[in-house]
Formats: structure tokens, C-alpha cells, sequence
């Protein structure tokens, strides 16, 4: 258990026999999306495991996560799965699509976070290498539980890289998010 980000509260639940049990049924549902996903990506008949599960709270007031990579090599796949509805201004999840290509497709970059309201048992499927954050939770109302599953290949567990690289593209993303700022500012 850990809090990372003021407000947000993180409860591993892979290989803790009192919680793991809830993220069994998630996890059988999506099974065939993820084998999938590695077969199309030509990477069949290697082994893929569930390197994470774990429940992300989001307390009222909890502030906006750094950008972060759950994985930095590999195909890994991050899921996110809200346990109850989640608005606009309740902590939902934001993405960077495009920064792994910035230079070859100008204006790939752009923040997904919308105005409509993310279901409970809605799925957010991304690339584990995205760069993406949580948002505040600027409501008055109870906190807003999120079942986090990360997959990855076995010979390339997760993050993939050193700490360095980890924080550095993490200050990209900062950048890039204050670029966004200033140019819907313009």
C-alpha cells in the first residue's frame, strides 16, 4: 500500500491472498483481449503474464499524478477499469498518444481527458509506454476506485529501463503539458 500522489491511495492486490481474489473475474474477462492484442503485434508464443493488479483511490482533493510510463520496453498493456462512474472532475485518467512518434507524425500529441463521464466497468486498454497521469479529484463526493492490470512479456518485465529514463520521460511529459497549456492559452 503506498501513496505516491497526495490523495491517492494505492492497494497492491497481486499475490496478497485477502485481495488478489477481486481482481480474479477482471482479469479472466480481459484474458482474451490481451493474448490477442500480443498475437497481432507478432509476437505470439511468447509468454505473457499479469505483472500488476492493483485498486487506485482517489480521495476527494486528490491532486493531479506526474506523467509517468508503467513500462518503458516491450508490448505491455496497461488496463484501467473505474469501479464506479467517474466525471470530468472526479480523476480521470490522461494520456500523451503520439509521443513515441512525435517527430514522424506532427500533431500526434494531444490530451484524451473529455467532458463525458467514464462508466463504472468502462476500460481504458493502453500501451504501457504511454506517458499518462491521473487528474485532481476536485469533488466533494466519495472517492473514485480504479482496478489497474498492467500485462507484459516475461522476458521483458516491466519498467524496462533505469530510473533515469523513467524520471526523464517523465519531465517530458511535464514539458509537453506545459506546451498544451500555453498553446490553448494562445
Amino acid at each position: 500500500m503506498g501513496r505516491y500522489t497526495f490523495g491517492r491511495l494505492h492497494l497492491l492486490l497481486r499475490g496478497s491472498p485477502e485481495y488478489e481474489p477481486a481482481a480474479v473475474s477482471p482479469h479472466a474477462s480481459l484474458a482474451p483481449l490481451v493474448y490477442k492484442h500480443f498475437e497481432l503485434q507478432d509476437i505470439a508464443g511468447r509468454r505473457v503474464f499479469l505483472s500488476e493488479a492493483q485498486l487506485v483511490i482517489a480521495d476527494p482533493f486528490a491532486e493531479t499524478q506526474q506523467w509517468h510510463m508503467d513500462a518503458a520496453t516491450g508490448r505491455g498493456l496497461s488496463v484501467f477499469l473505474p469501479l464506479s462512474h467517474v466525471a470530468p472532475d472526479r480523476g480521470p485518467q490522461e494520456v500523451l498518444p503520439g509521443f513515441r512518434s512525435l517527430c514522424a507524425t506532427h500533431g500526434a500529441v494531444q490530451s484524451v481527458a473529455g467532458e463525458q463521464v467514464w462508466s463504472a466497468g468502462d476500460a481504458l486498454v493502453m500501451d504501457a509506454g504511454l506517458l499518462h497521469r491521473g487528474l485532481p479529484n476536485d469533488s466533494l463526493g466519495a472517492p473514485v476506485p480504479m482496478l489497474v492490470l498492467r500485462y507484459d512479456l516475461v522476458d521483458k518485465p516491466p519498467p524496462g529501463c533505469r530510473r533515469s529514463w523513467l524520471l526523464t520521460m517523465s519531465q517530458v511529459g511535464r514539458s509537453l503539458s506545459s506546451v498544451f497549456r500555453l498553446y490553448a492559452w494562445m
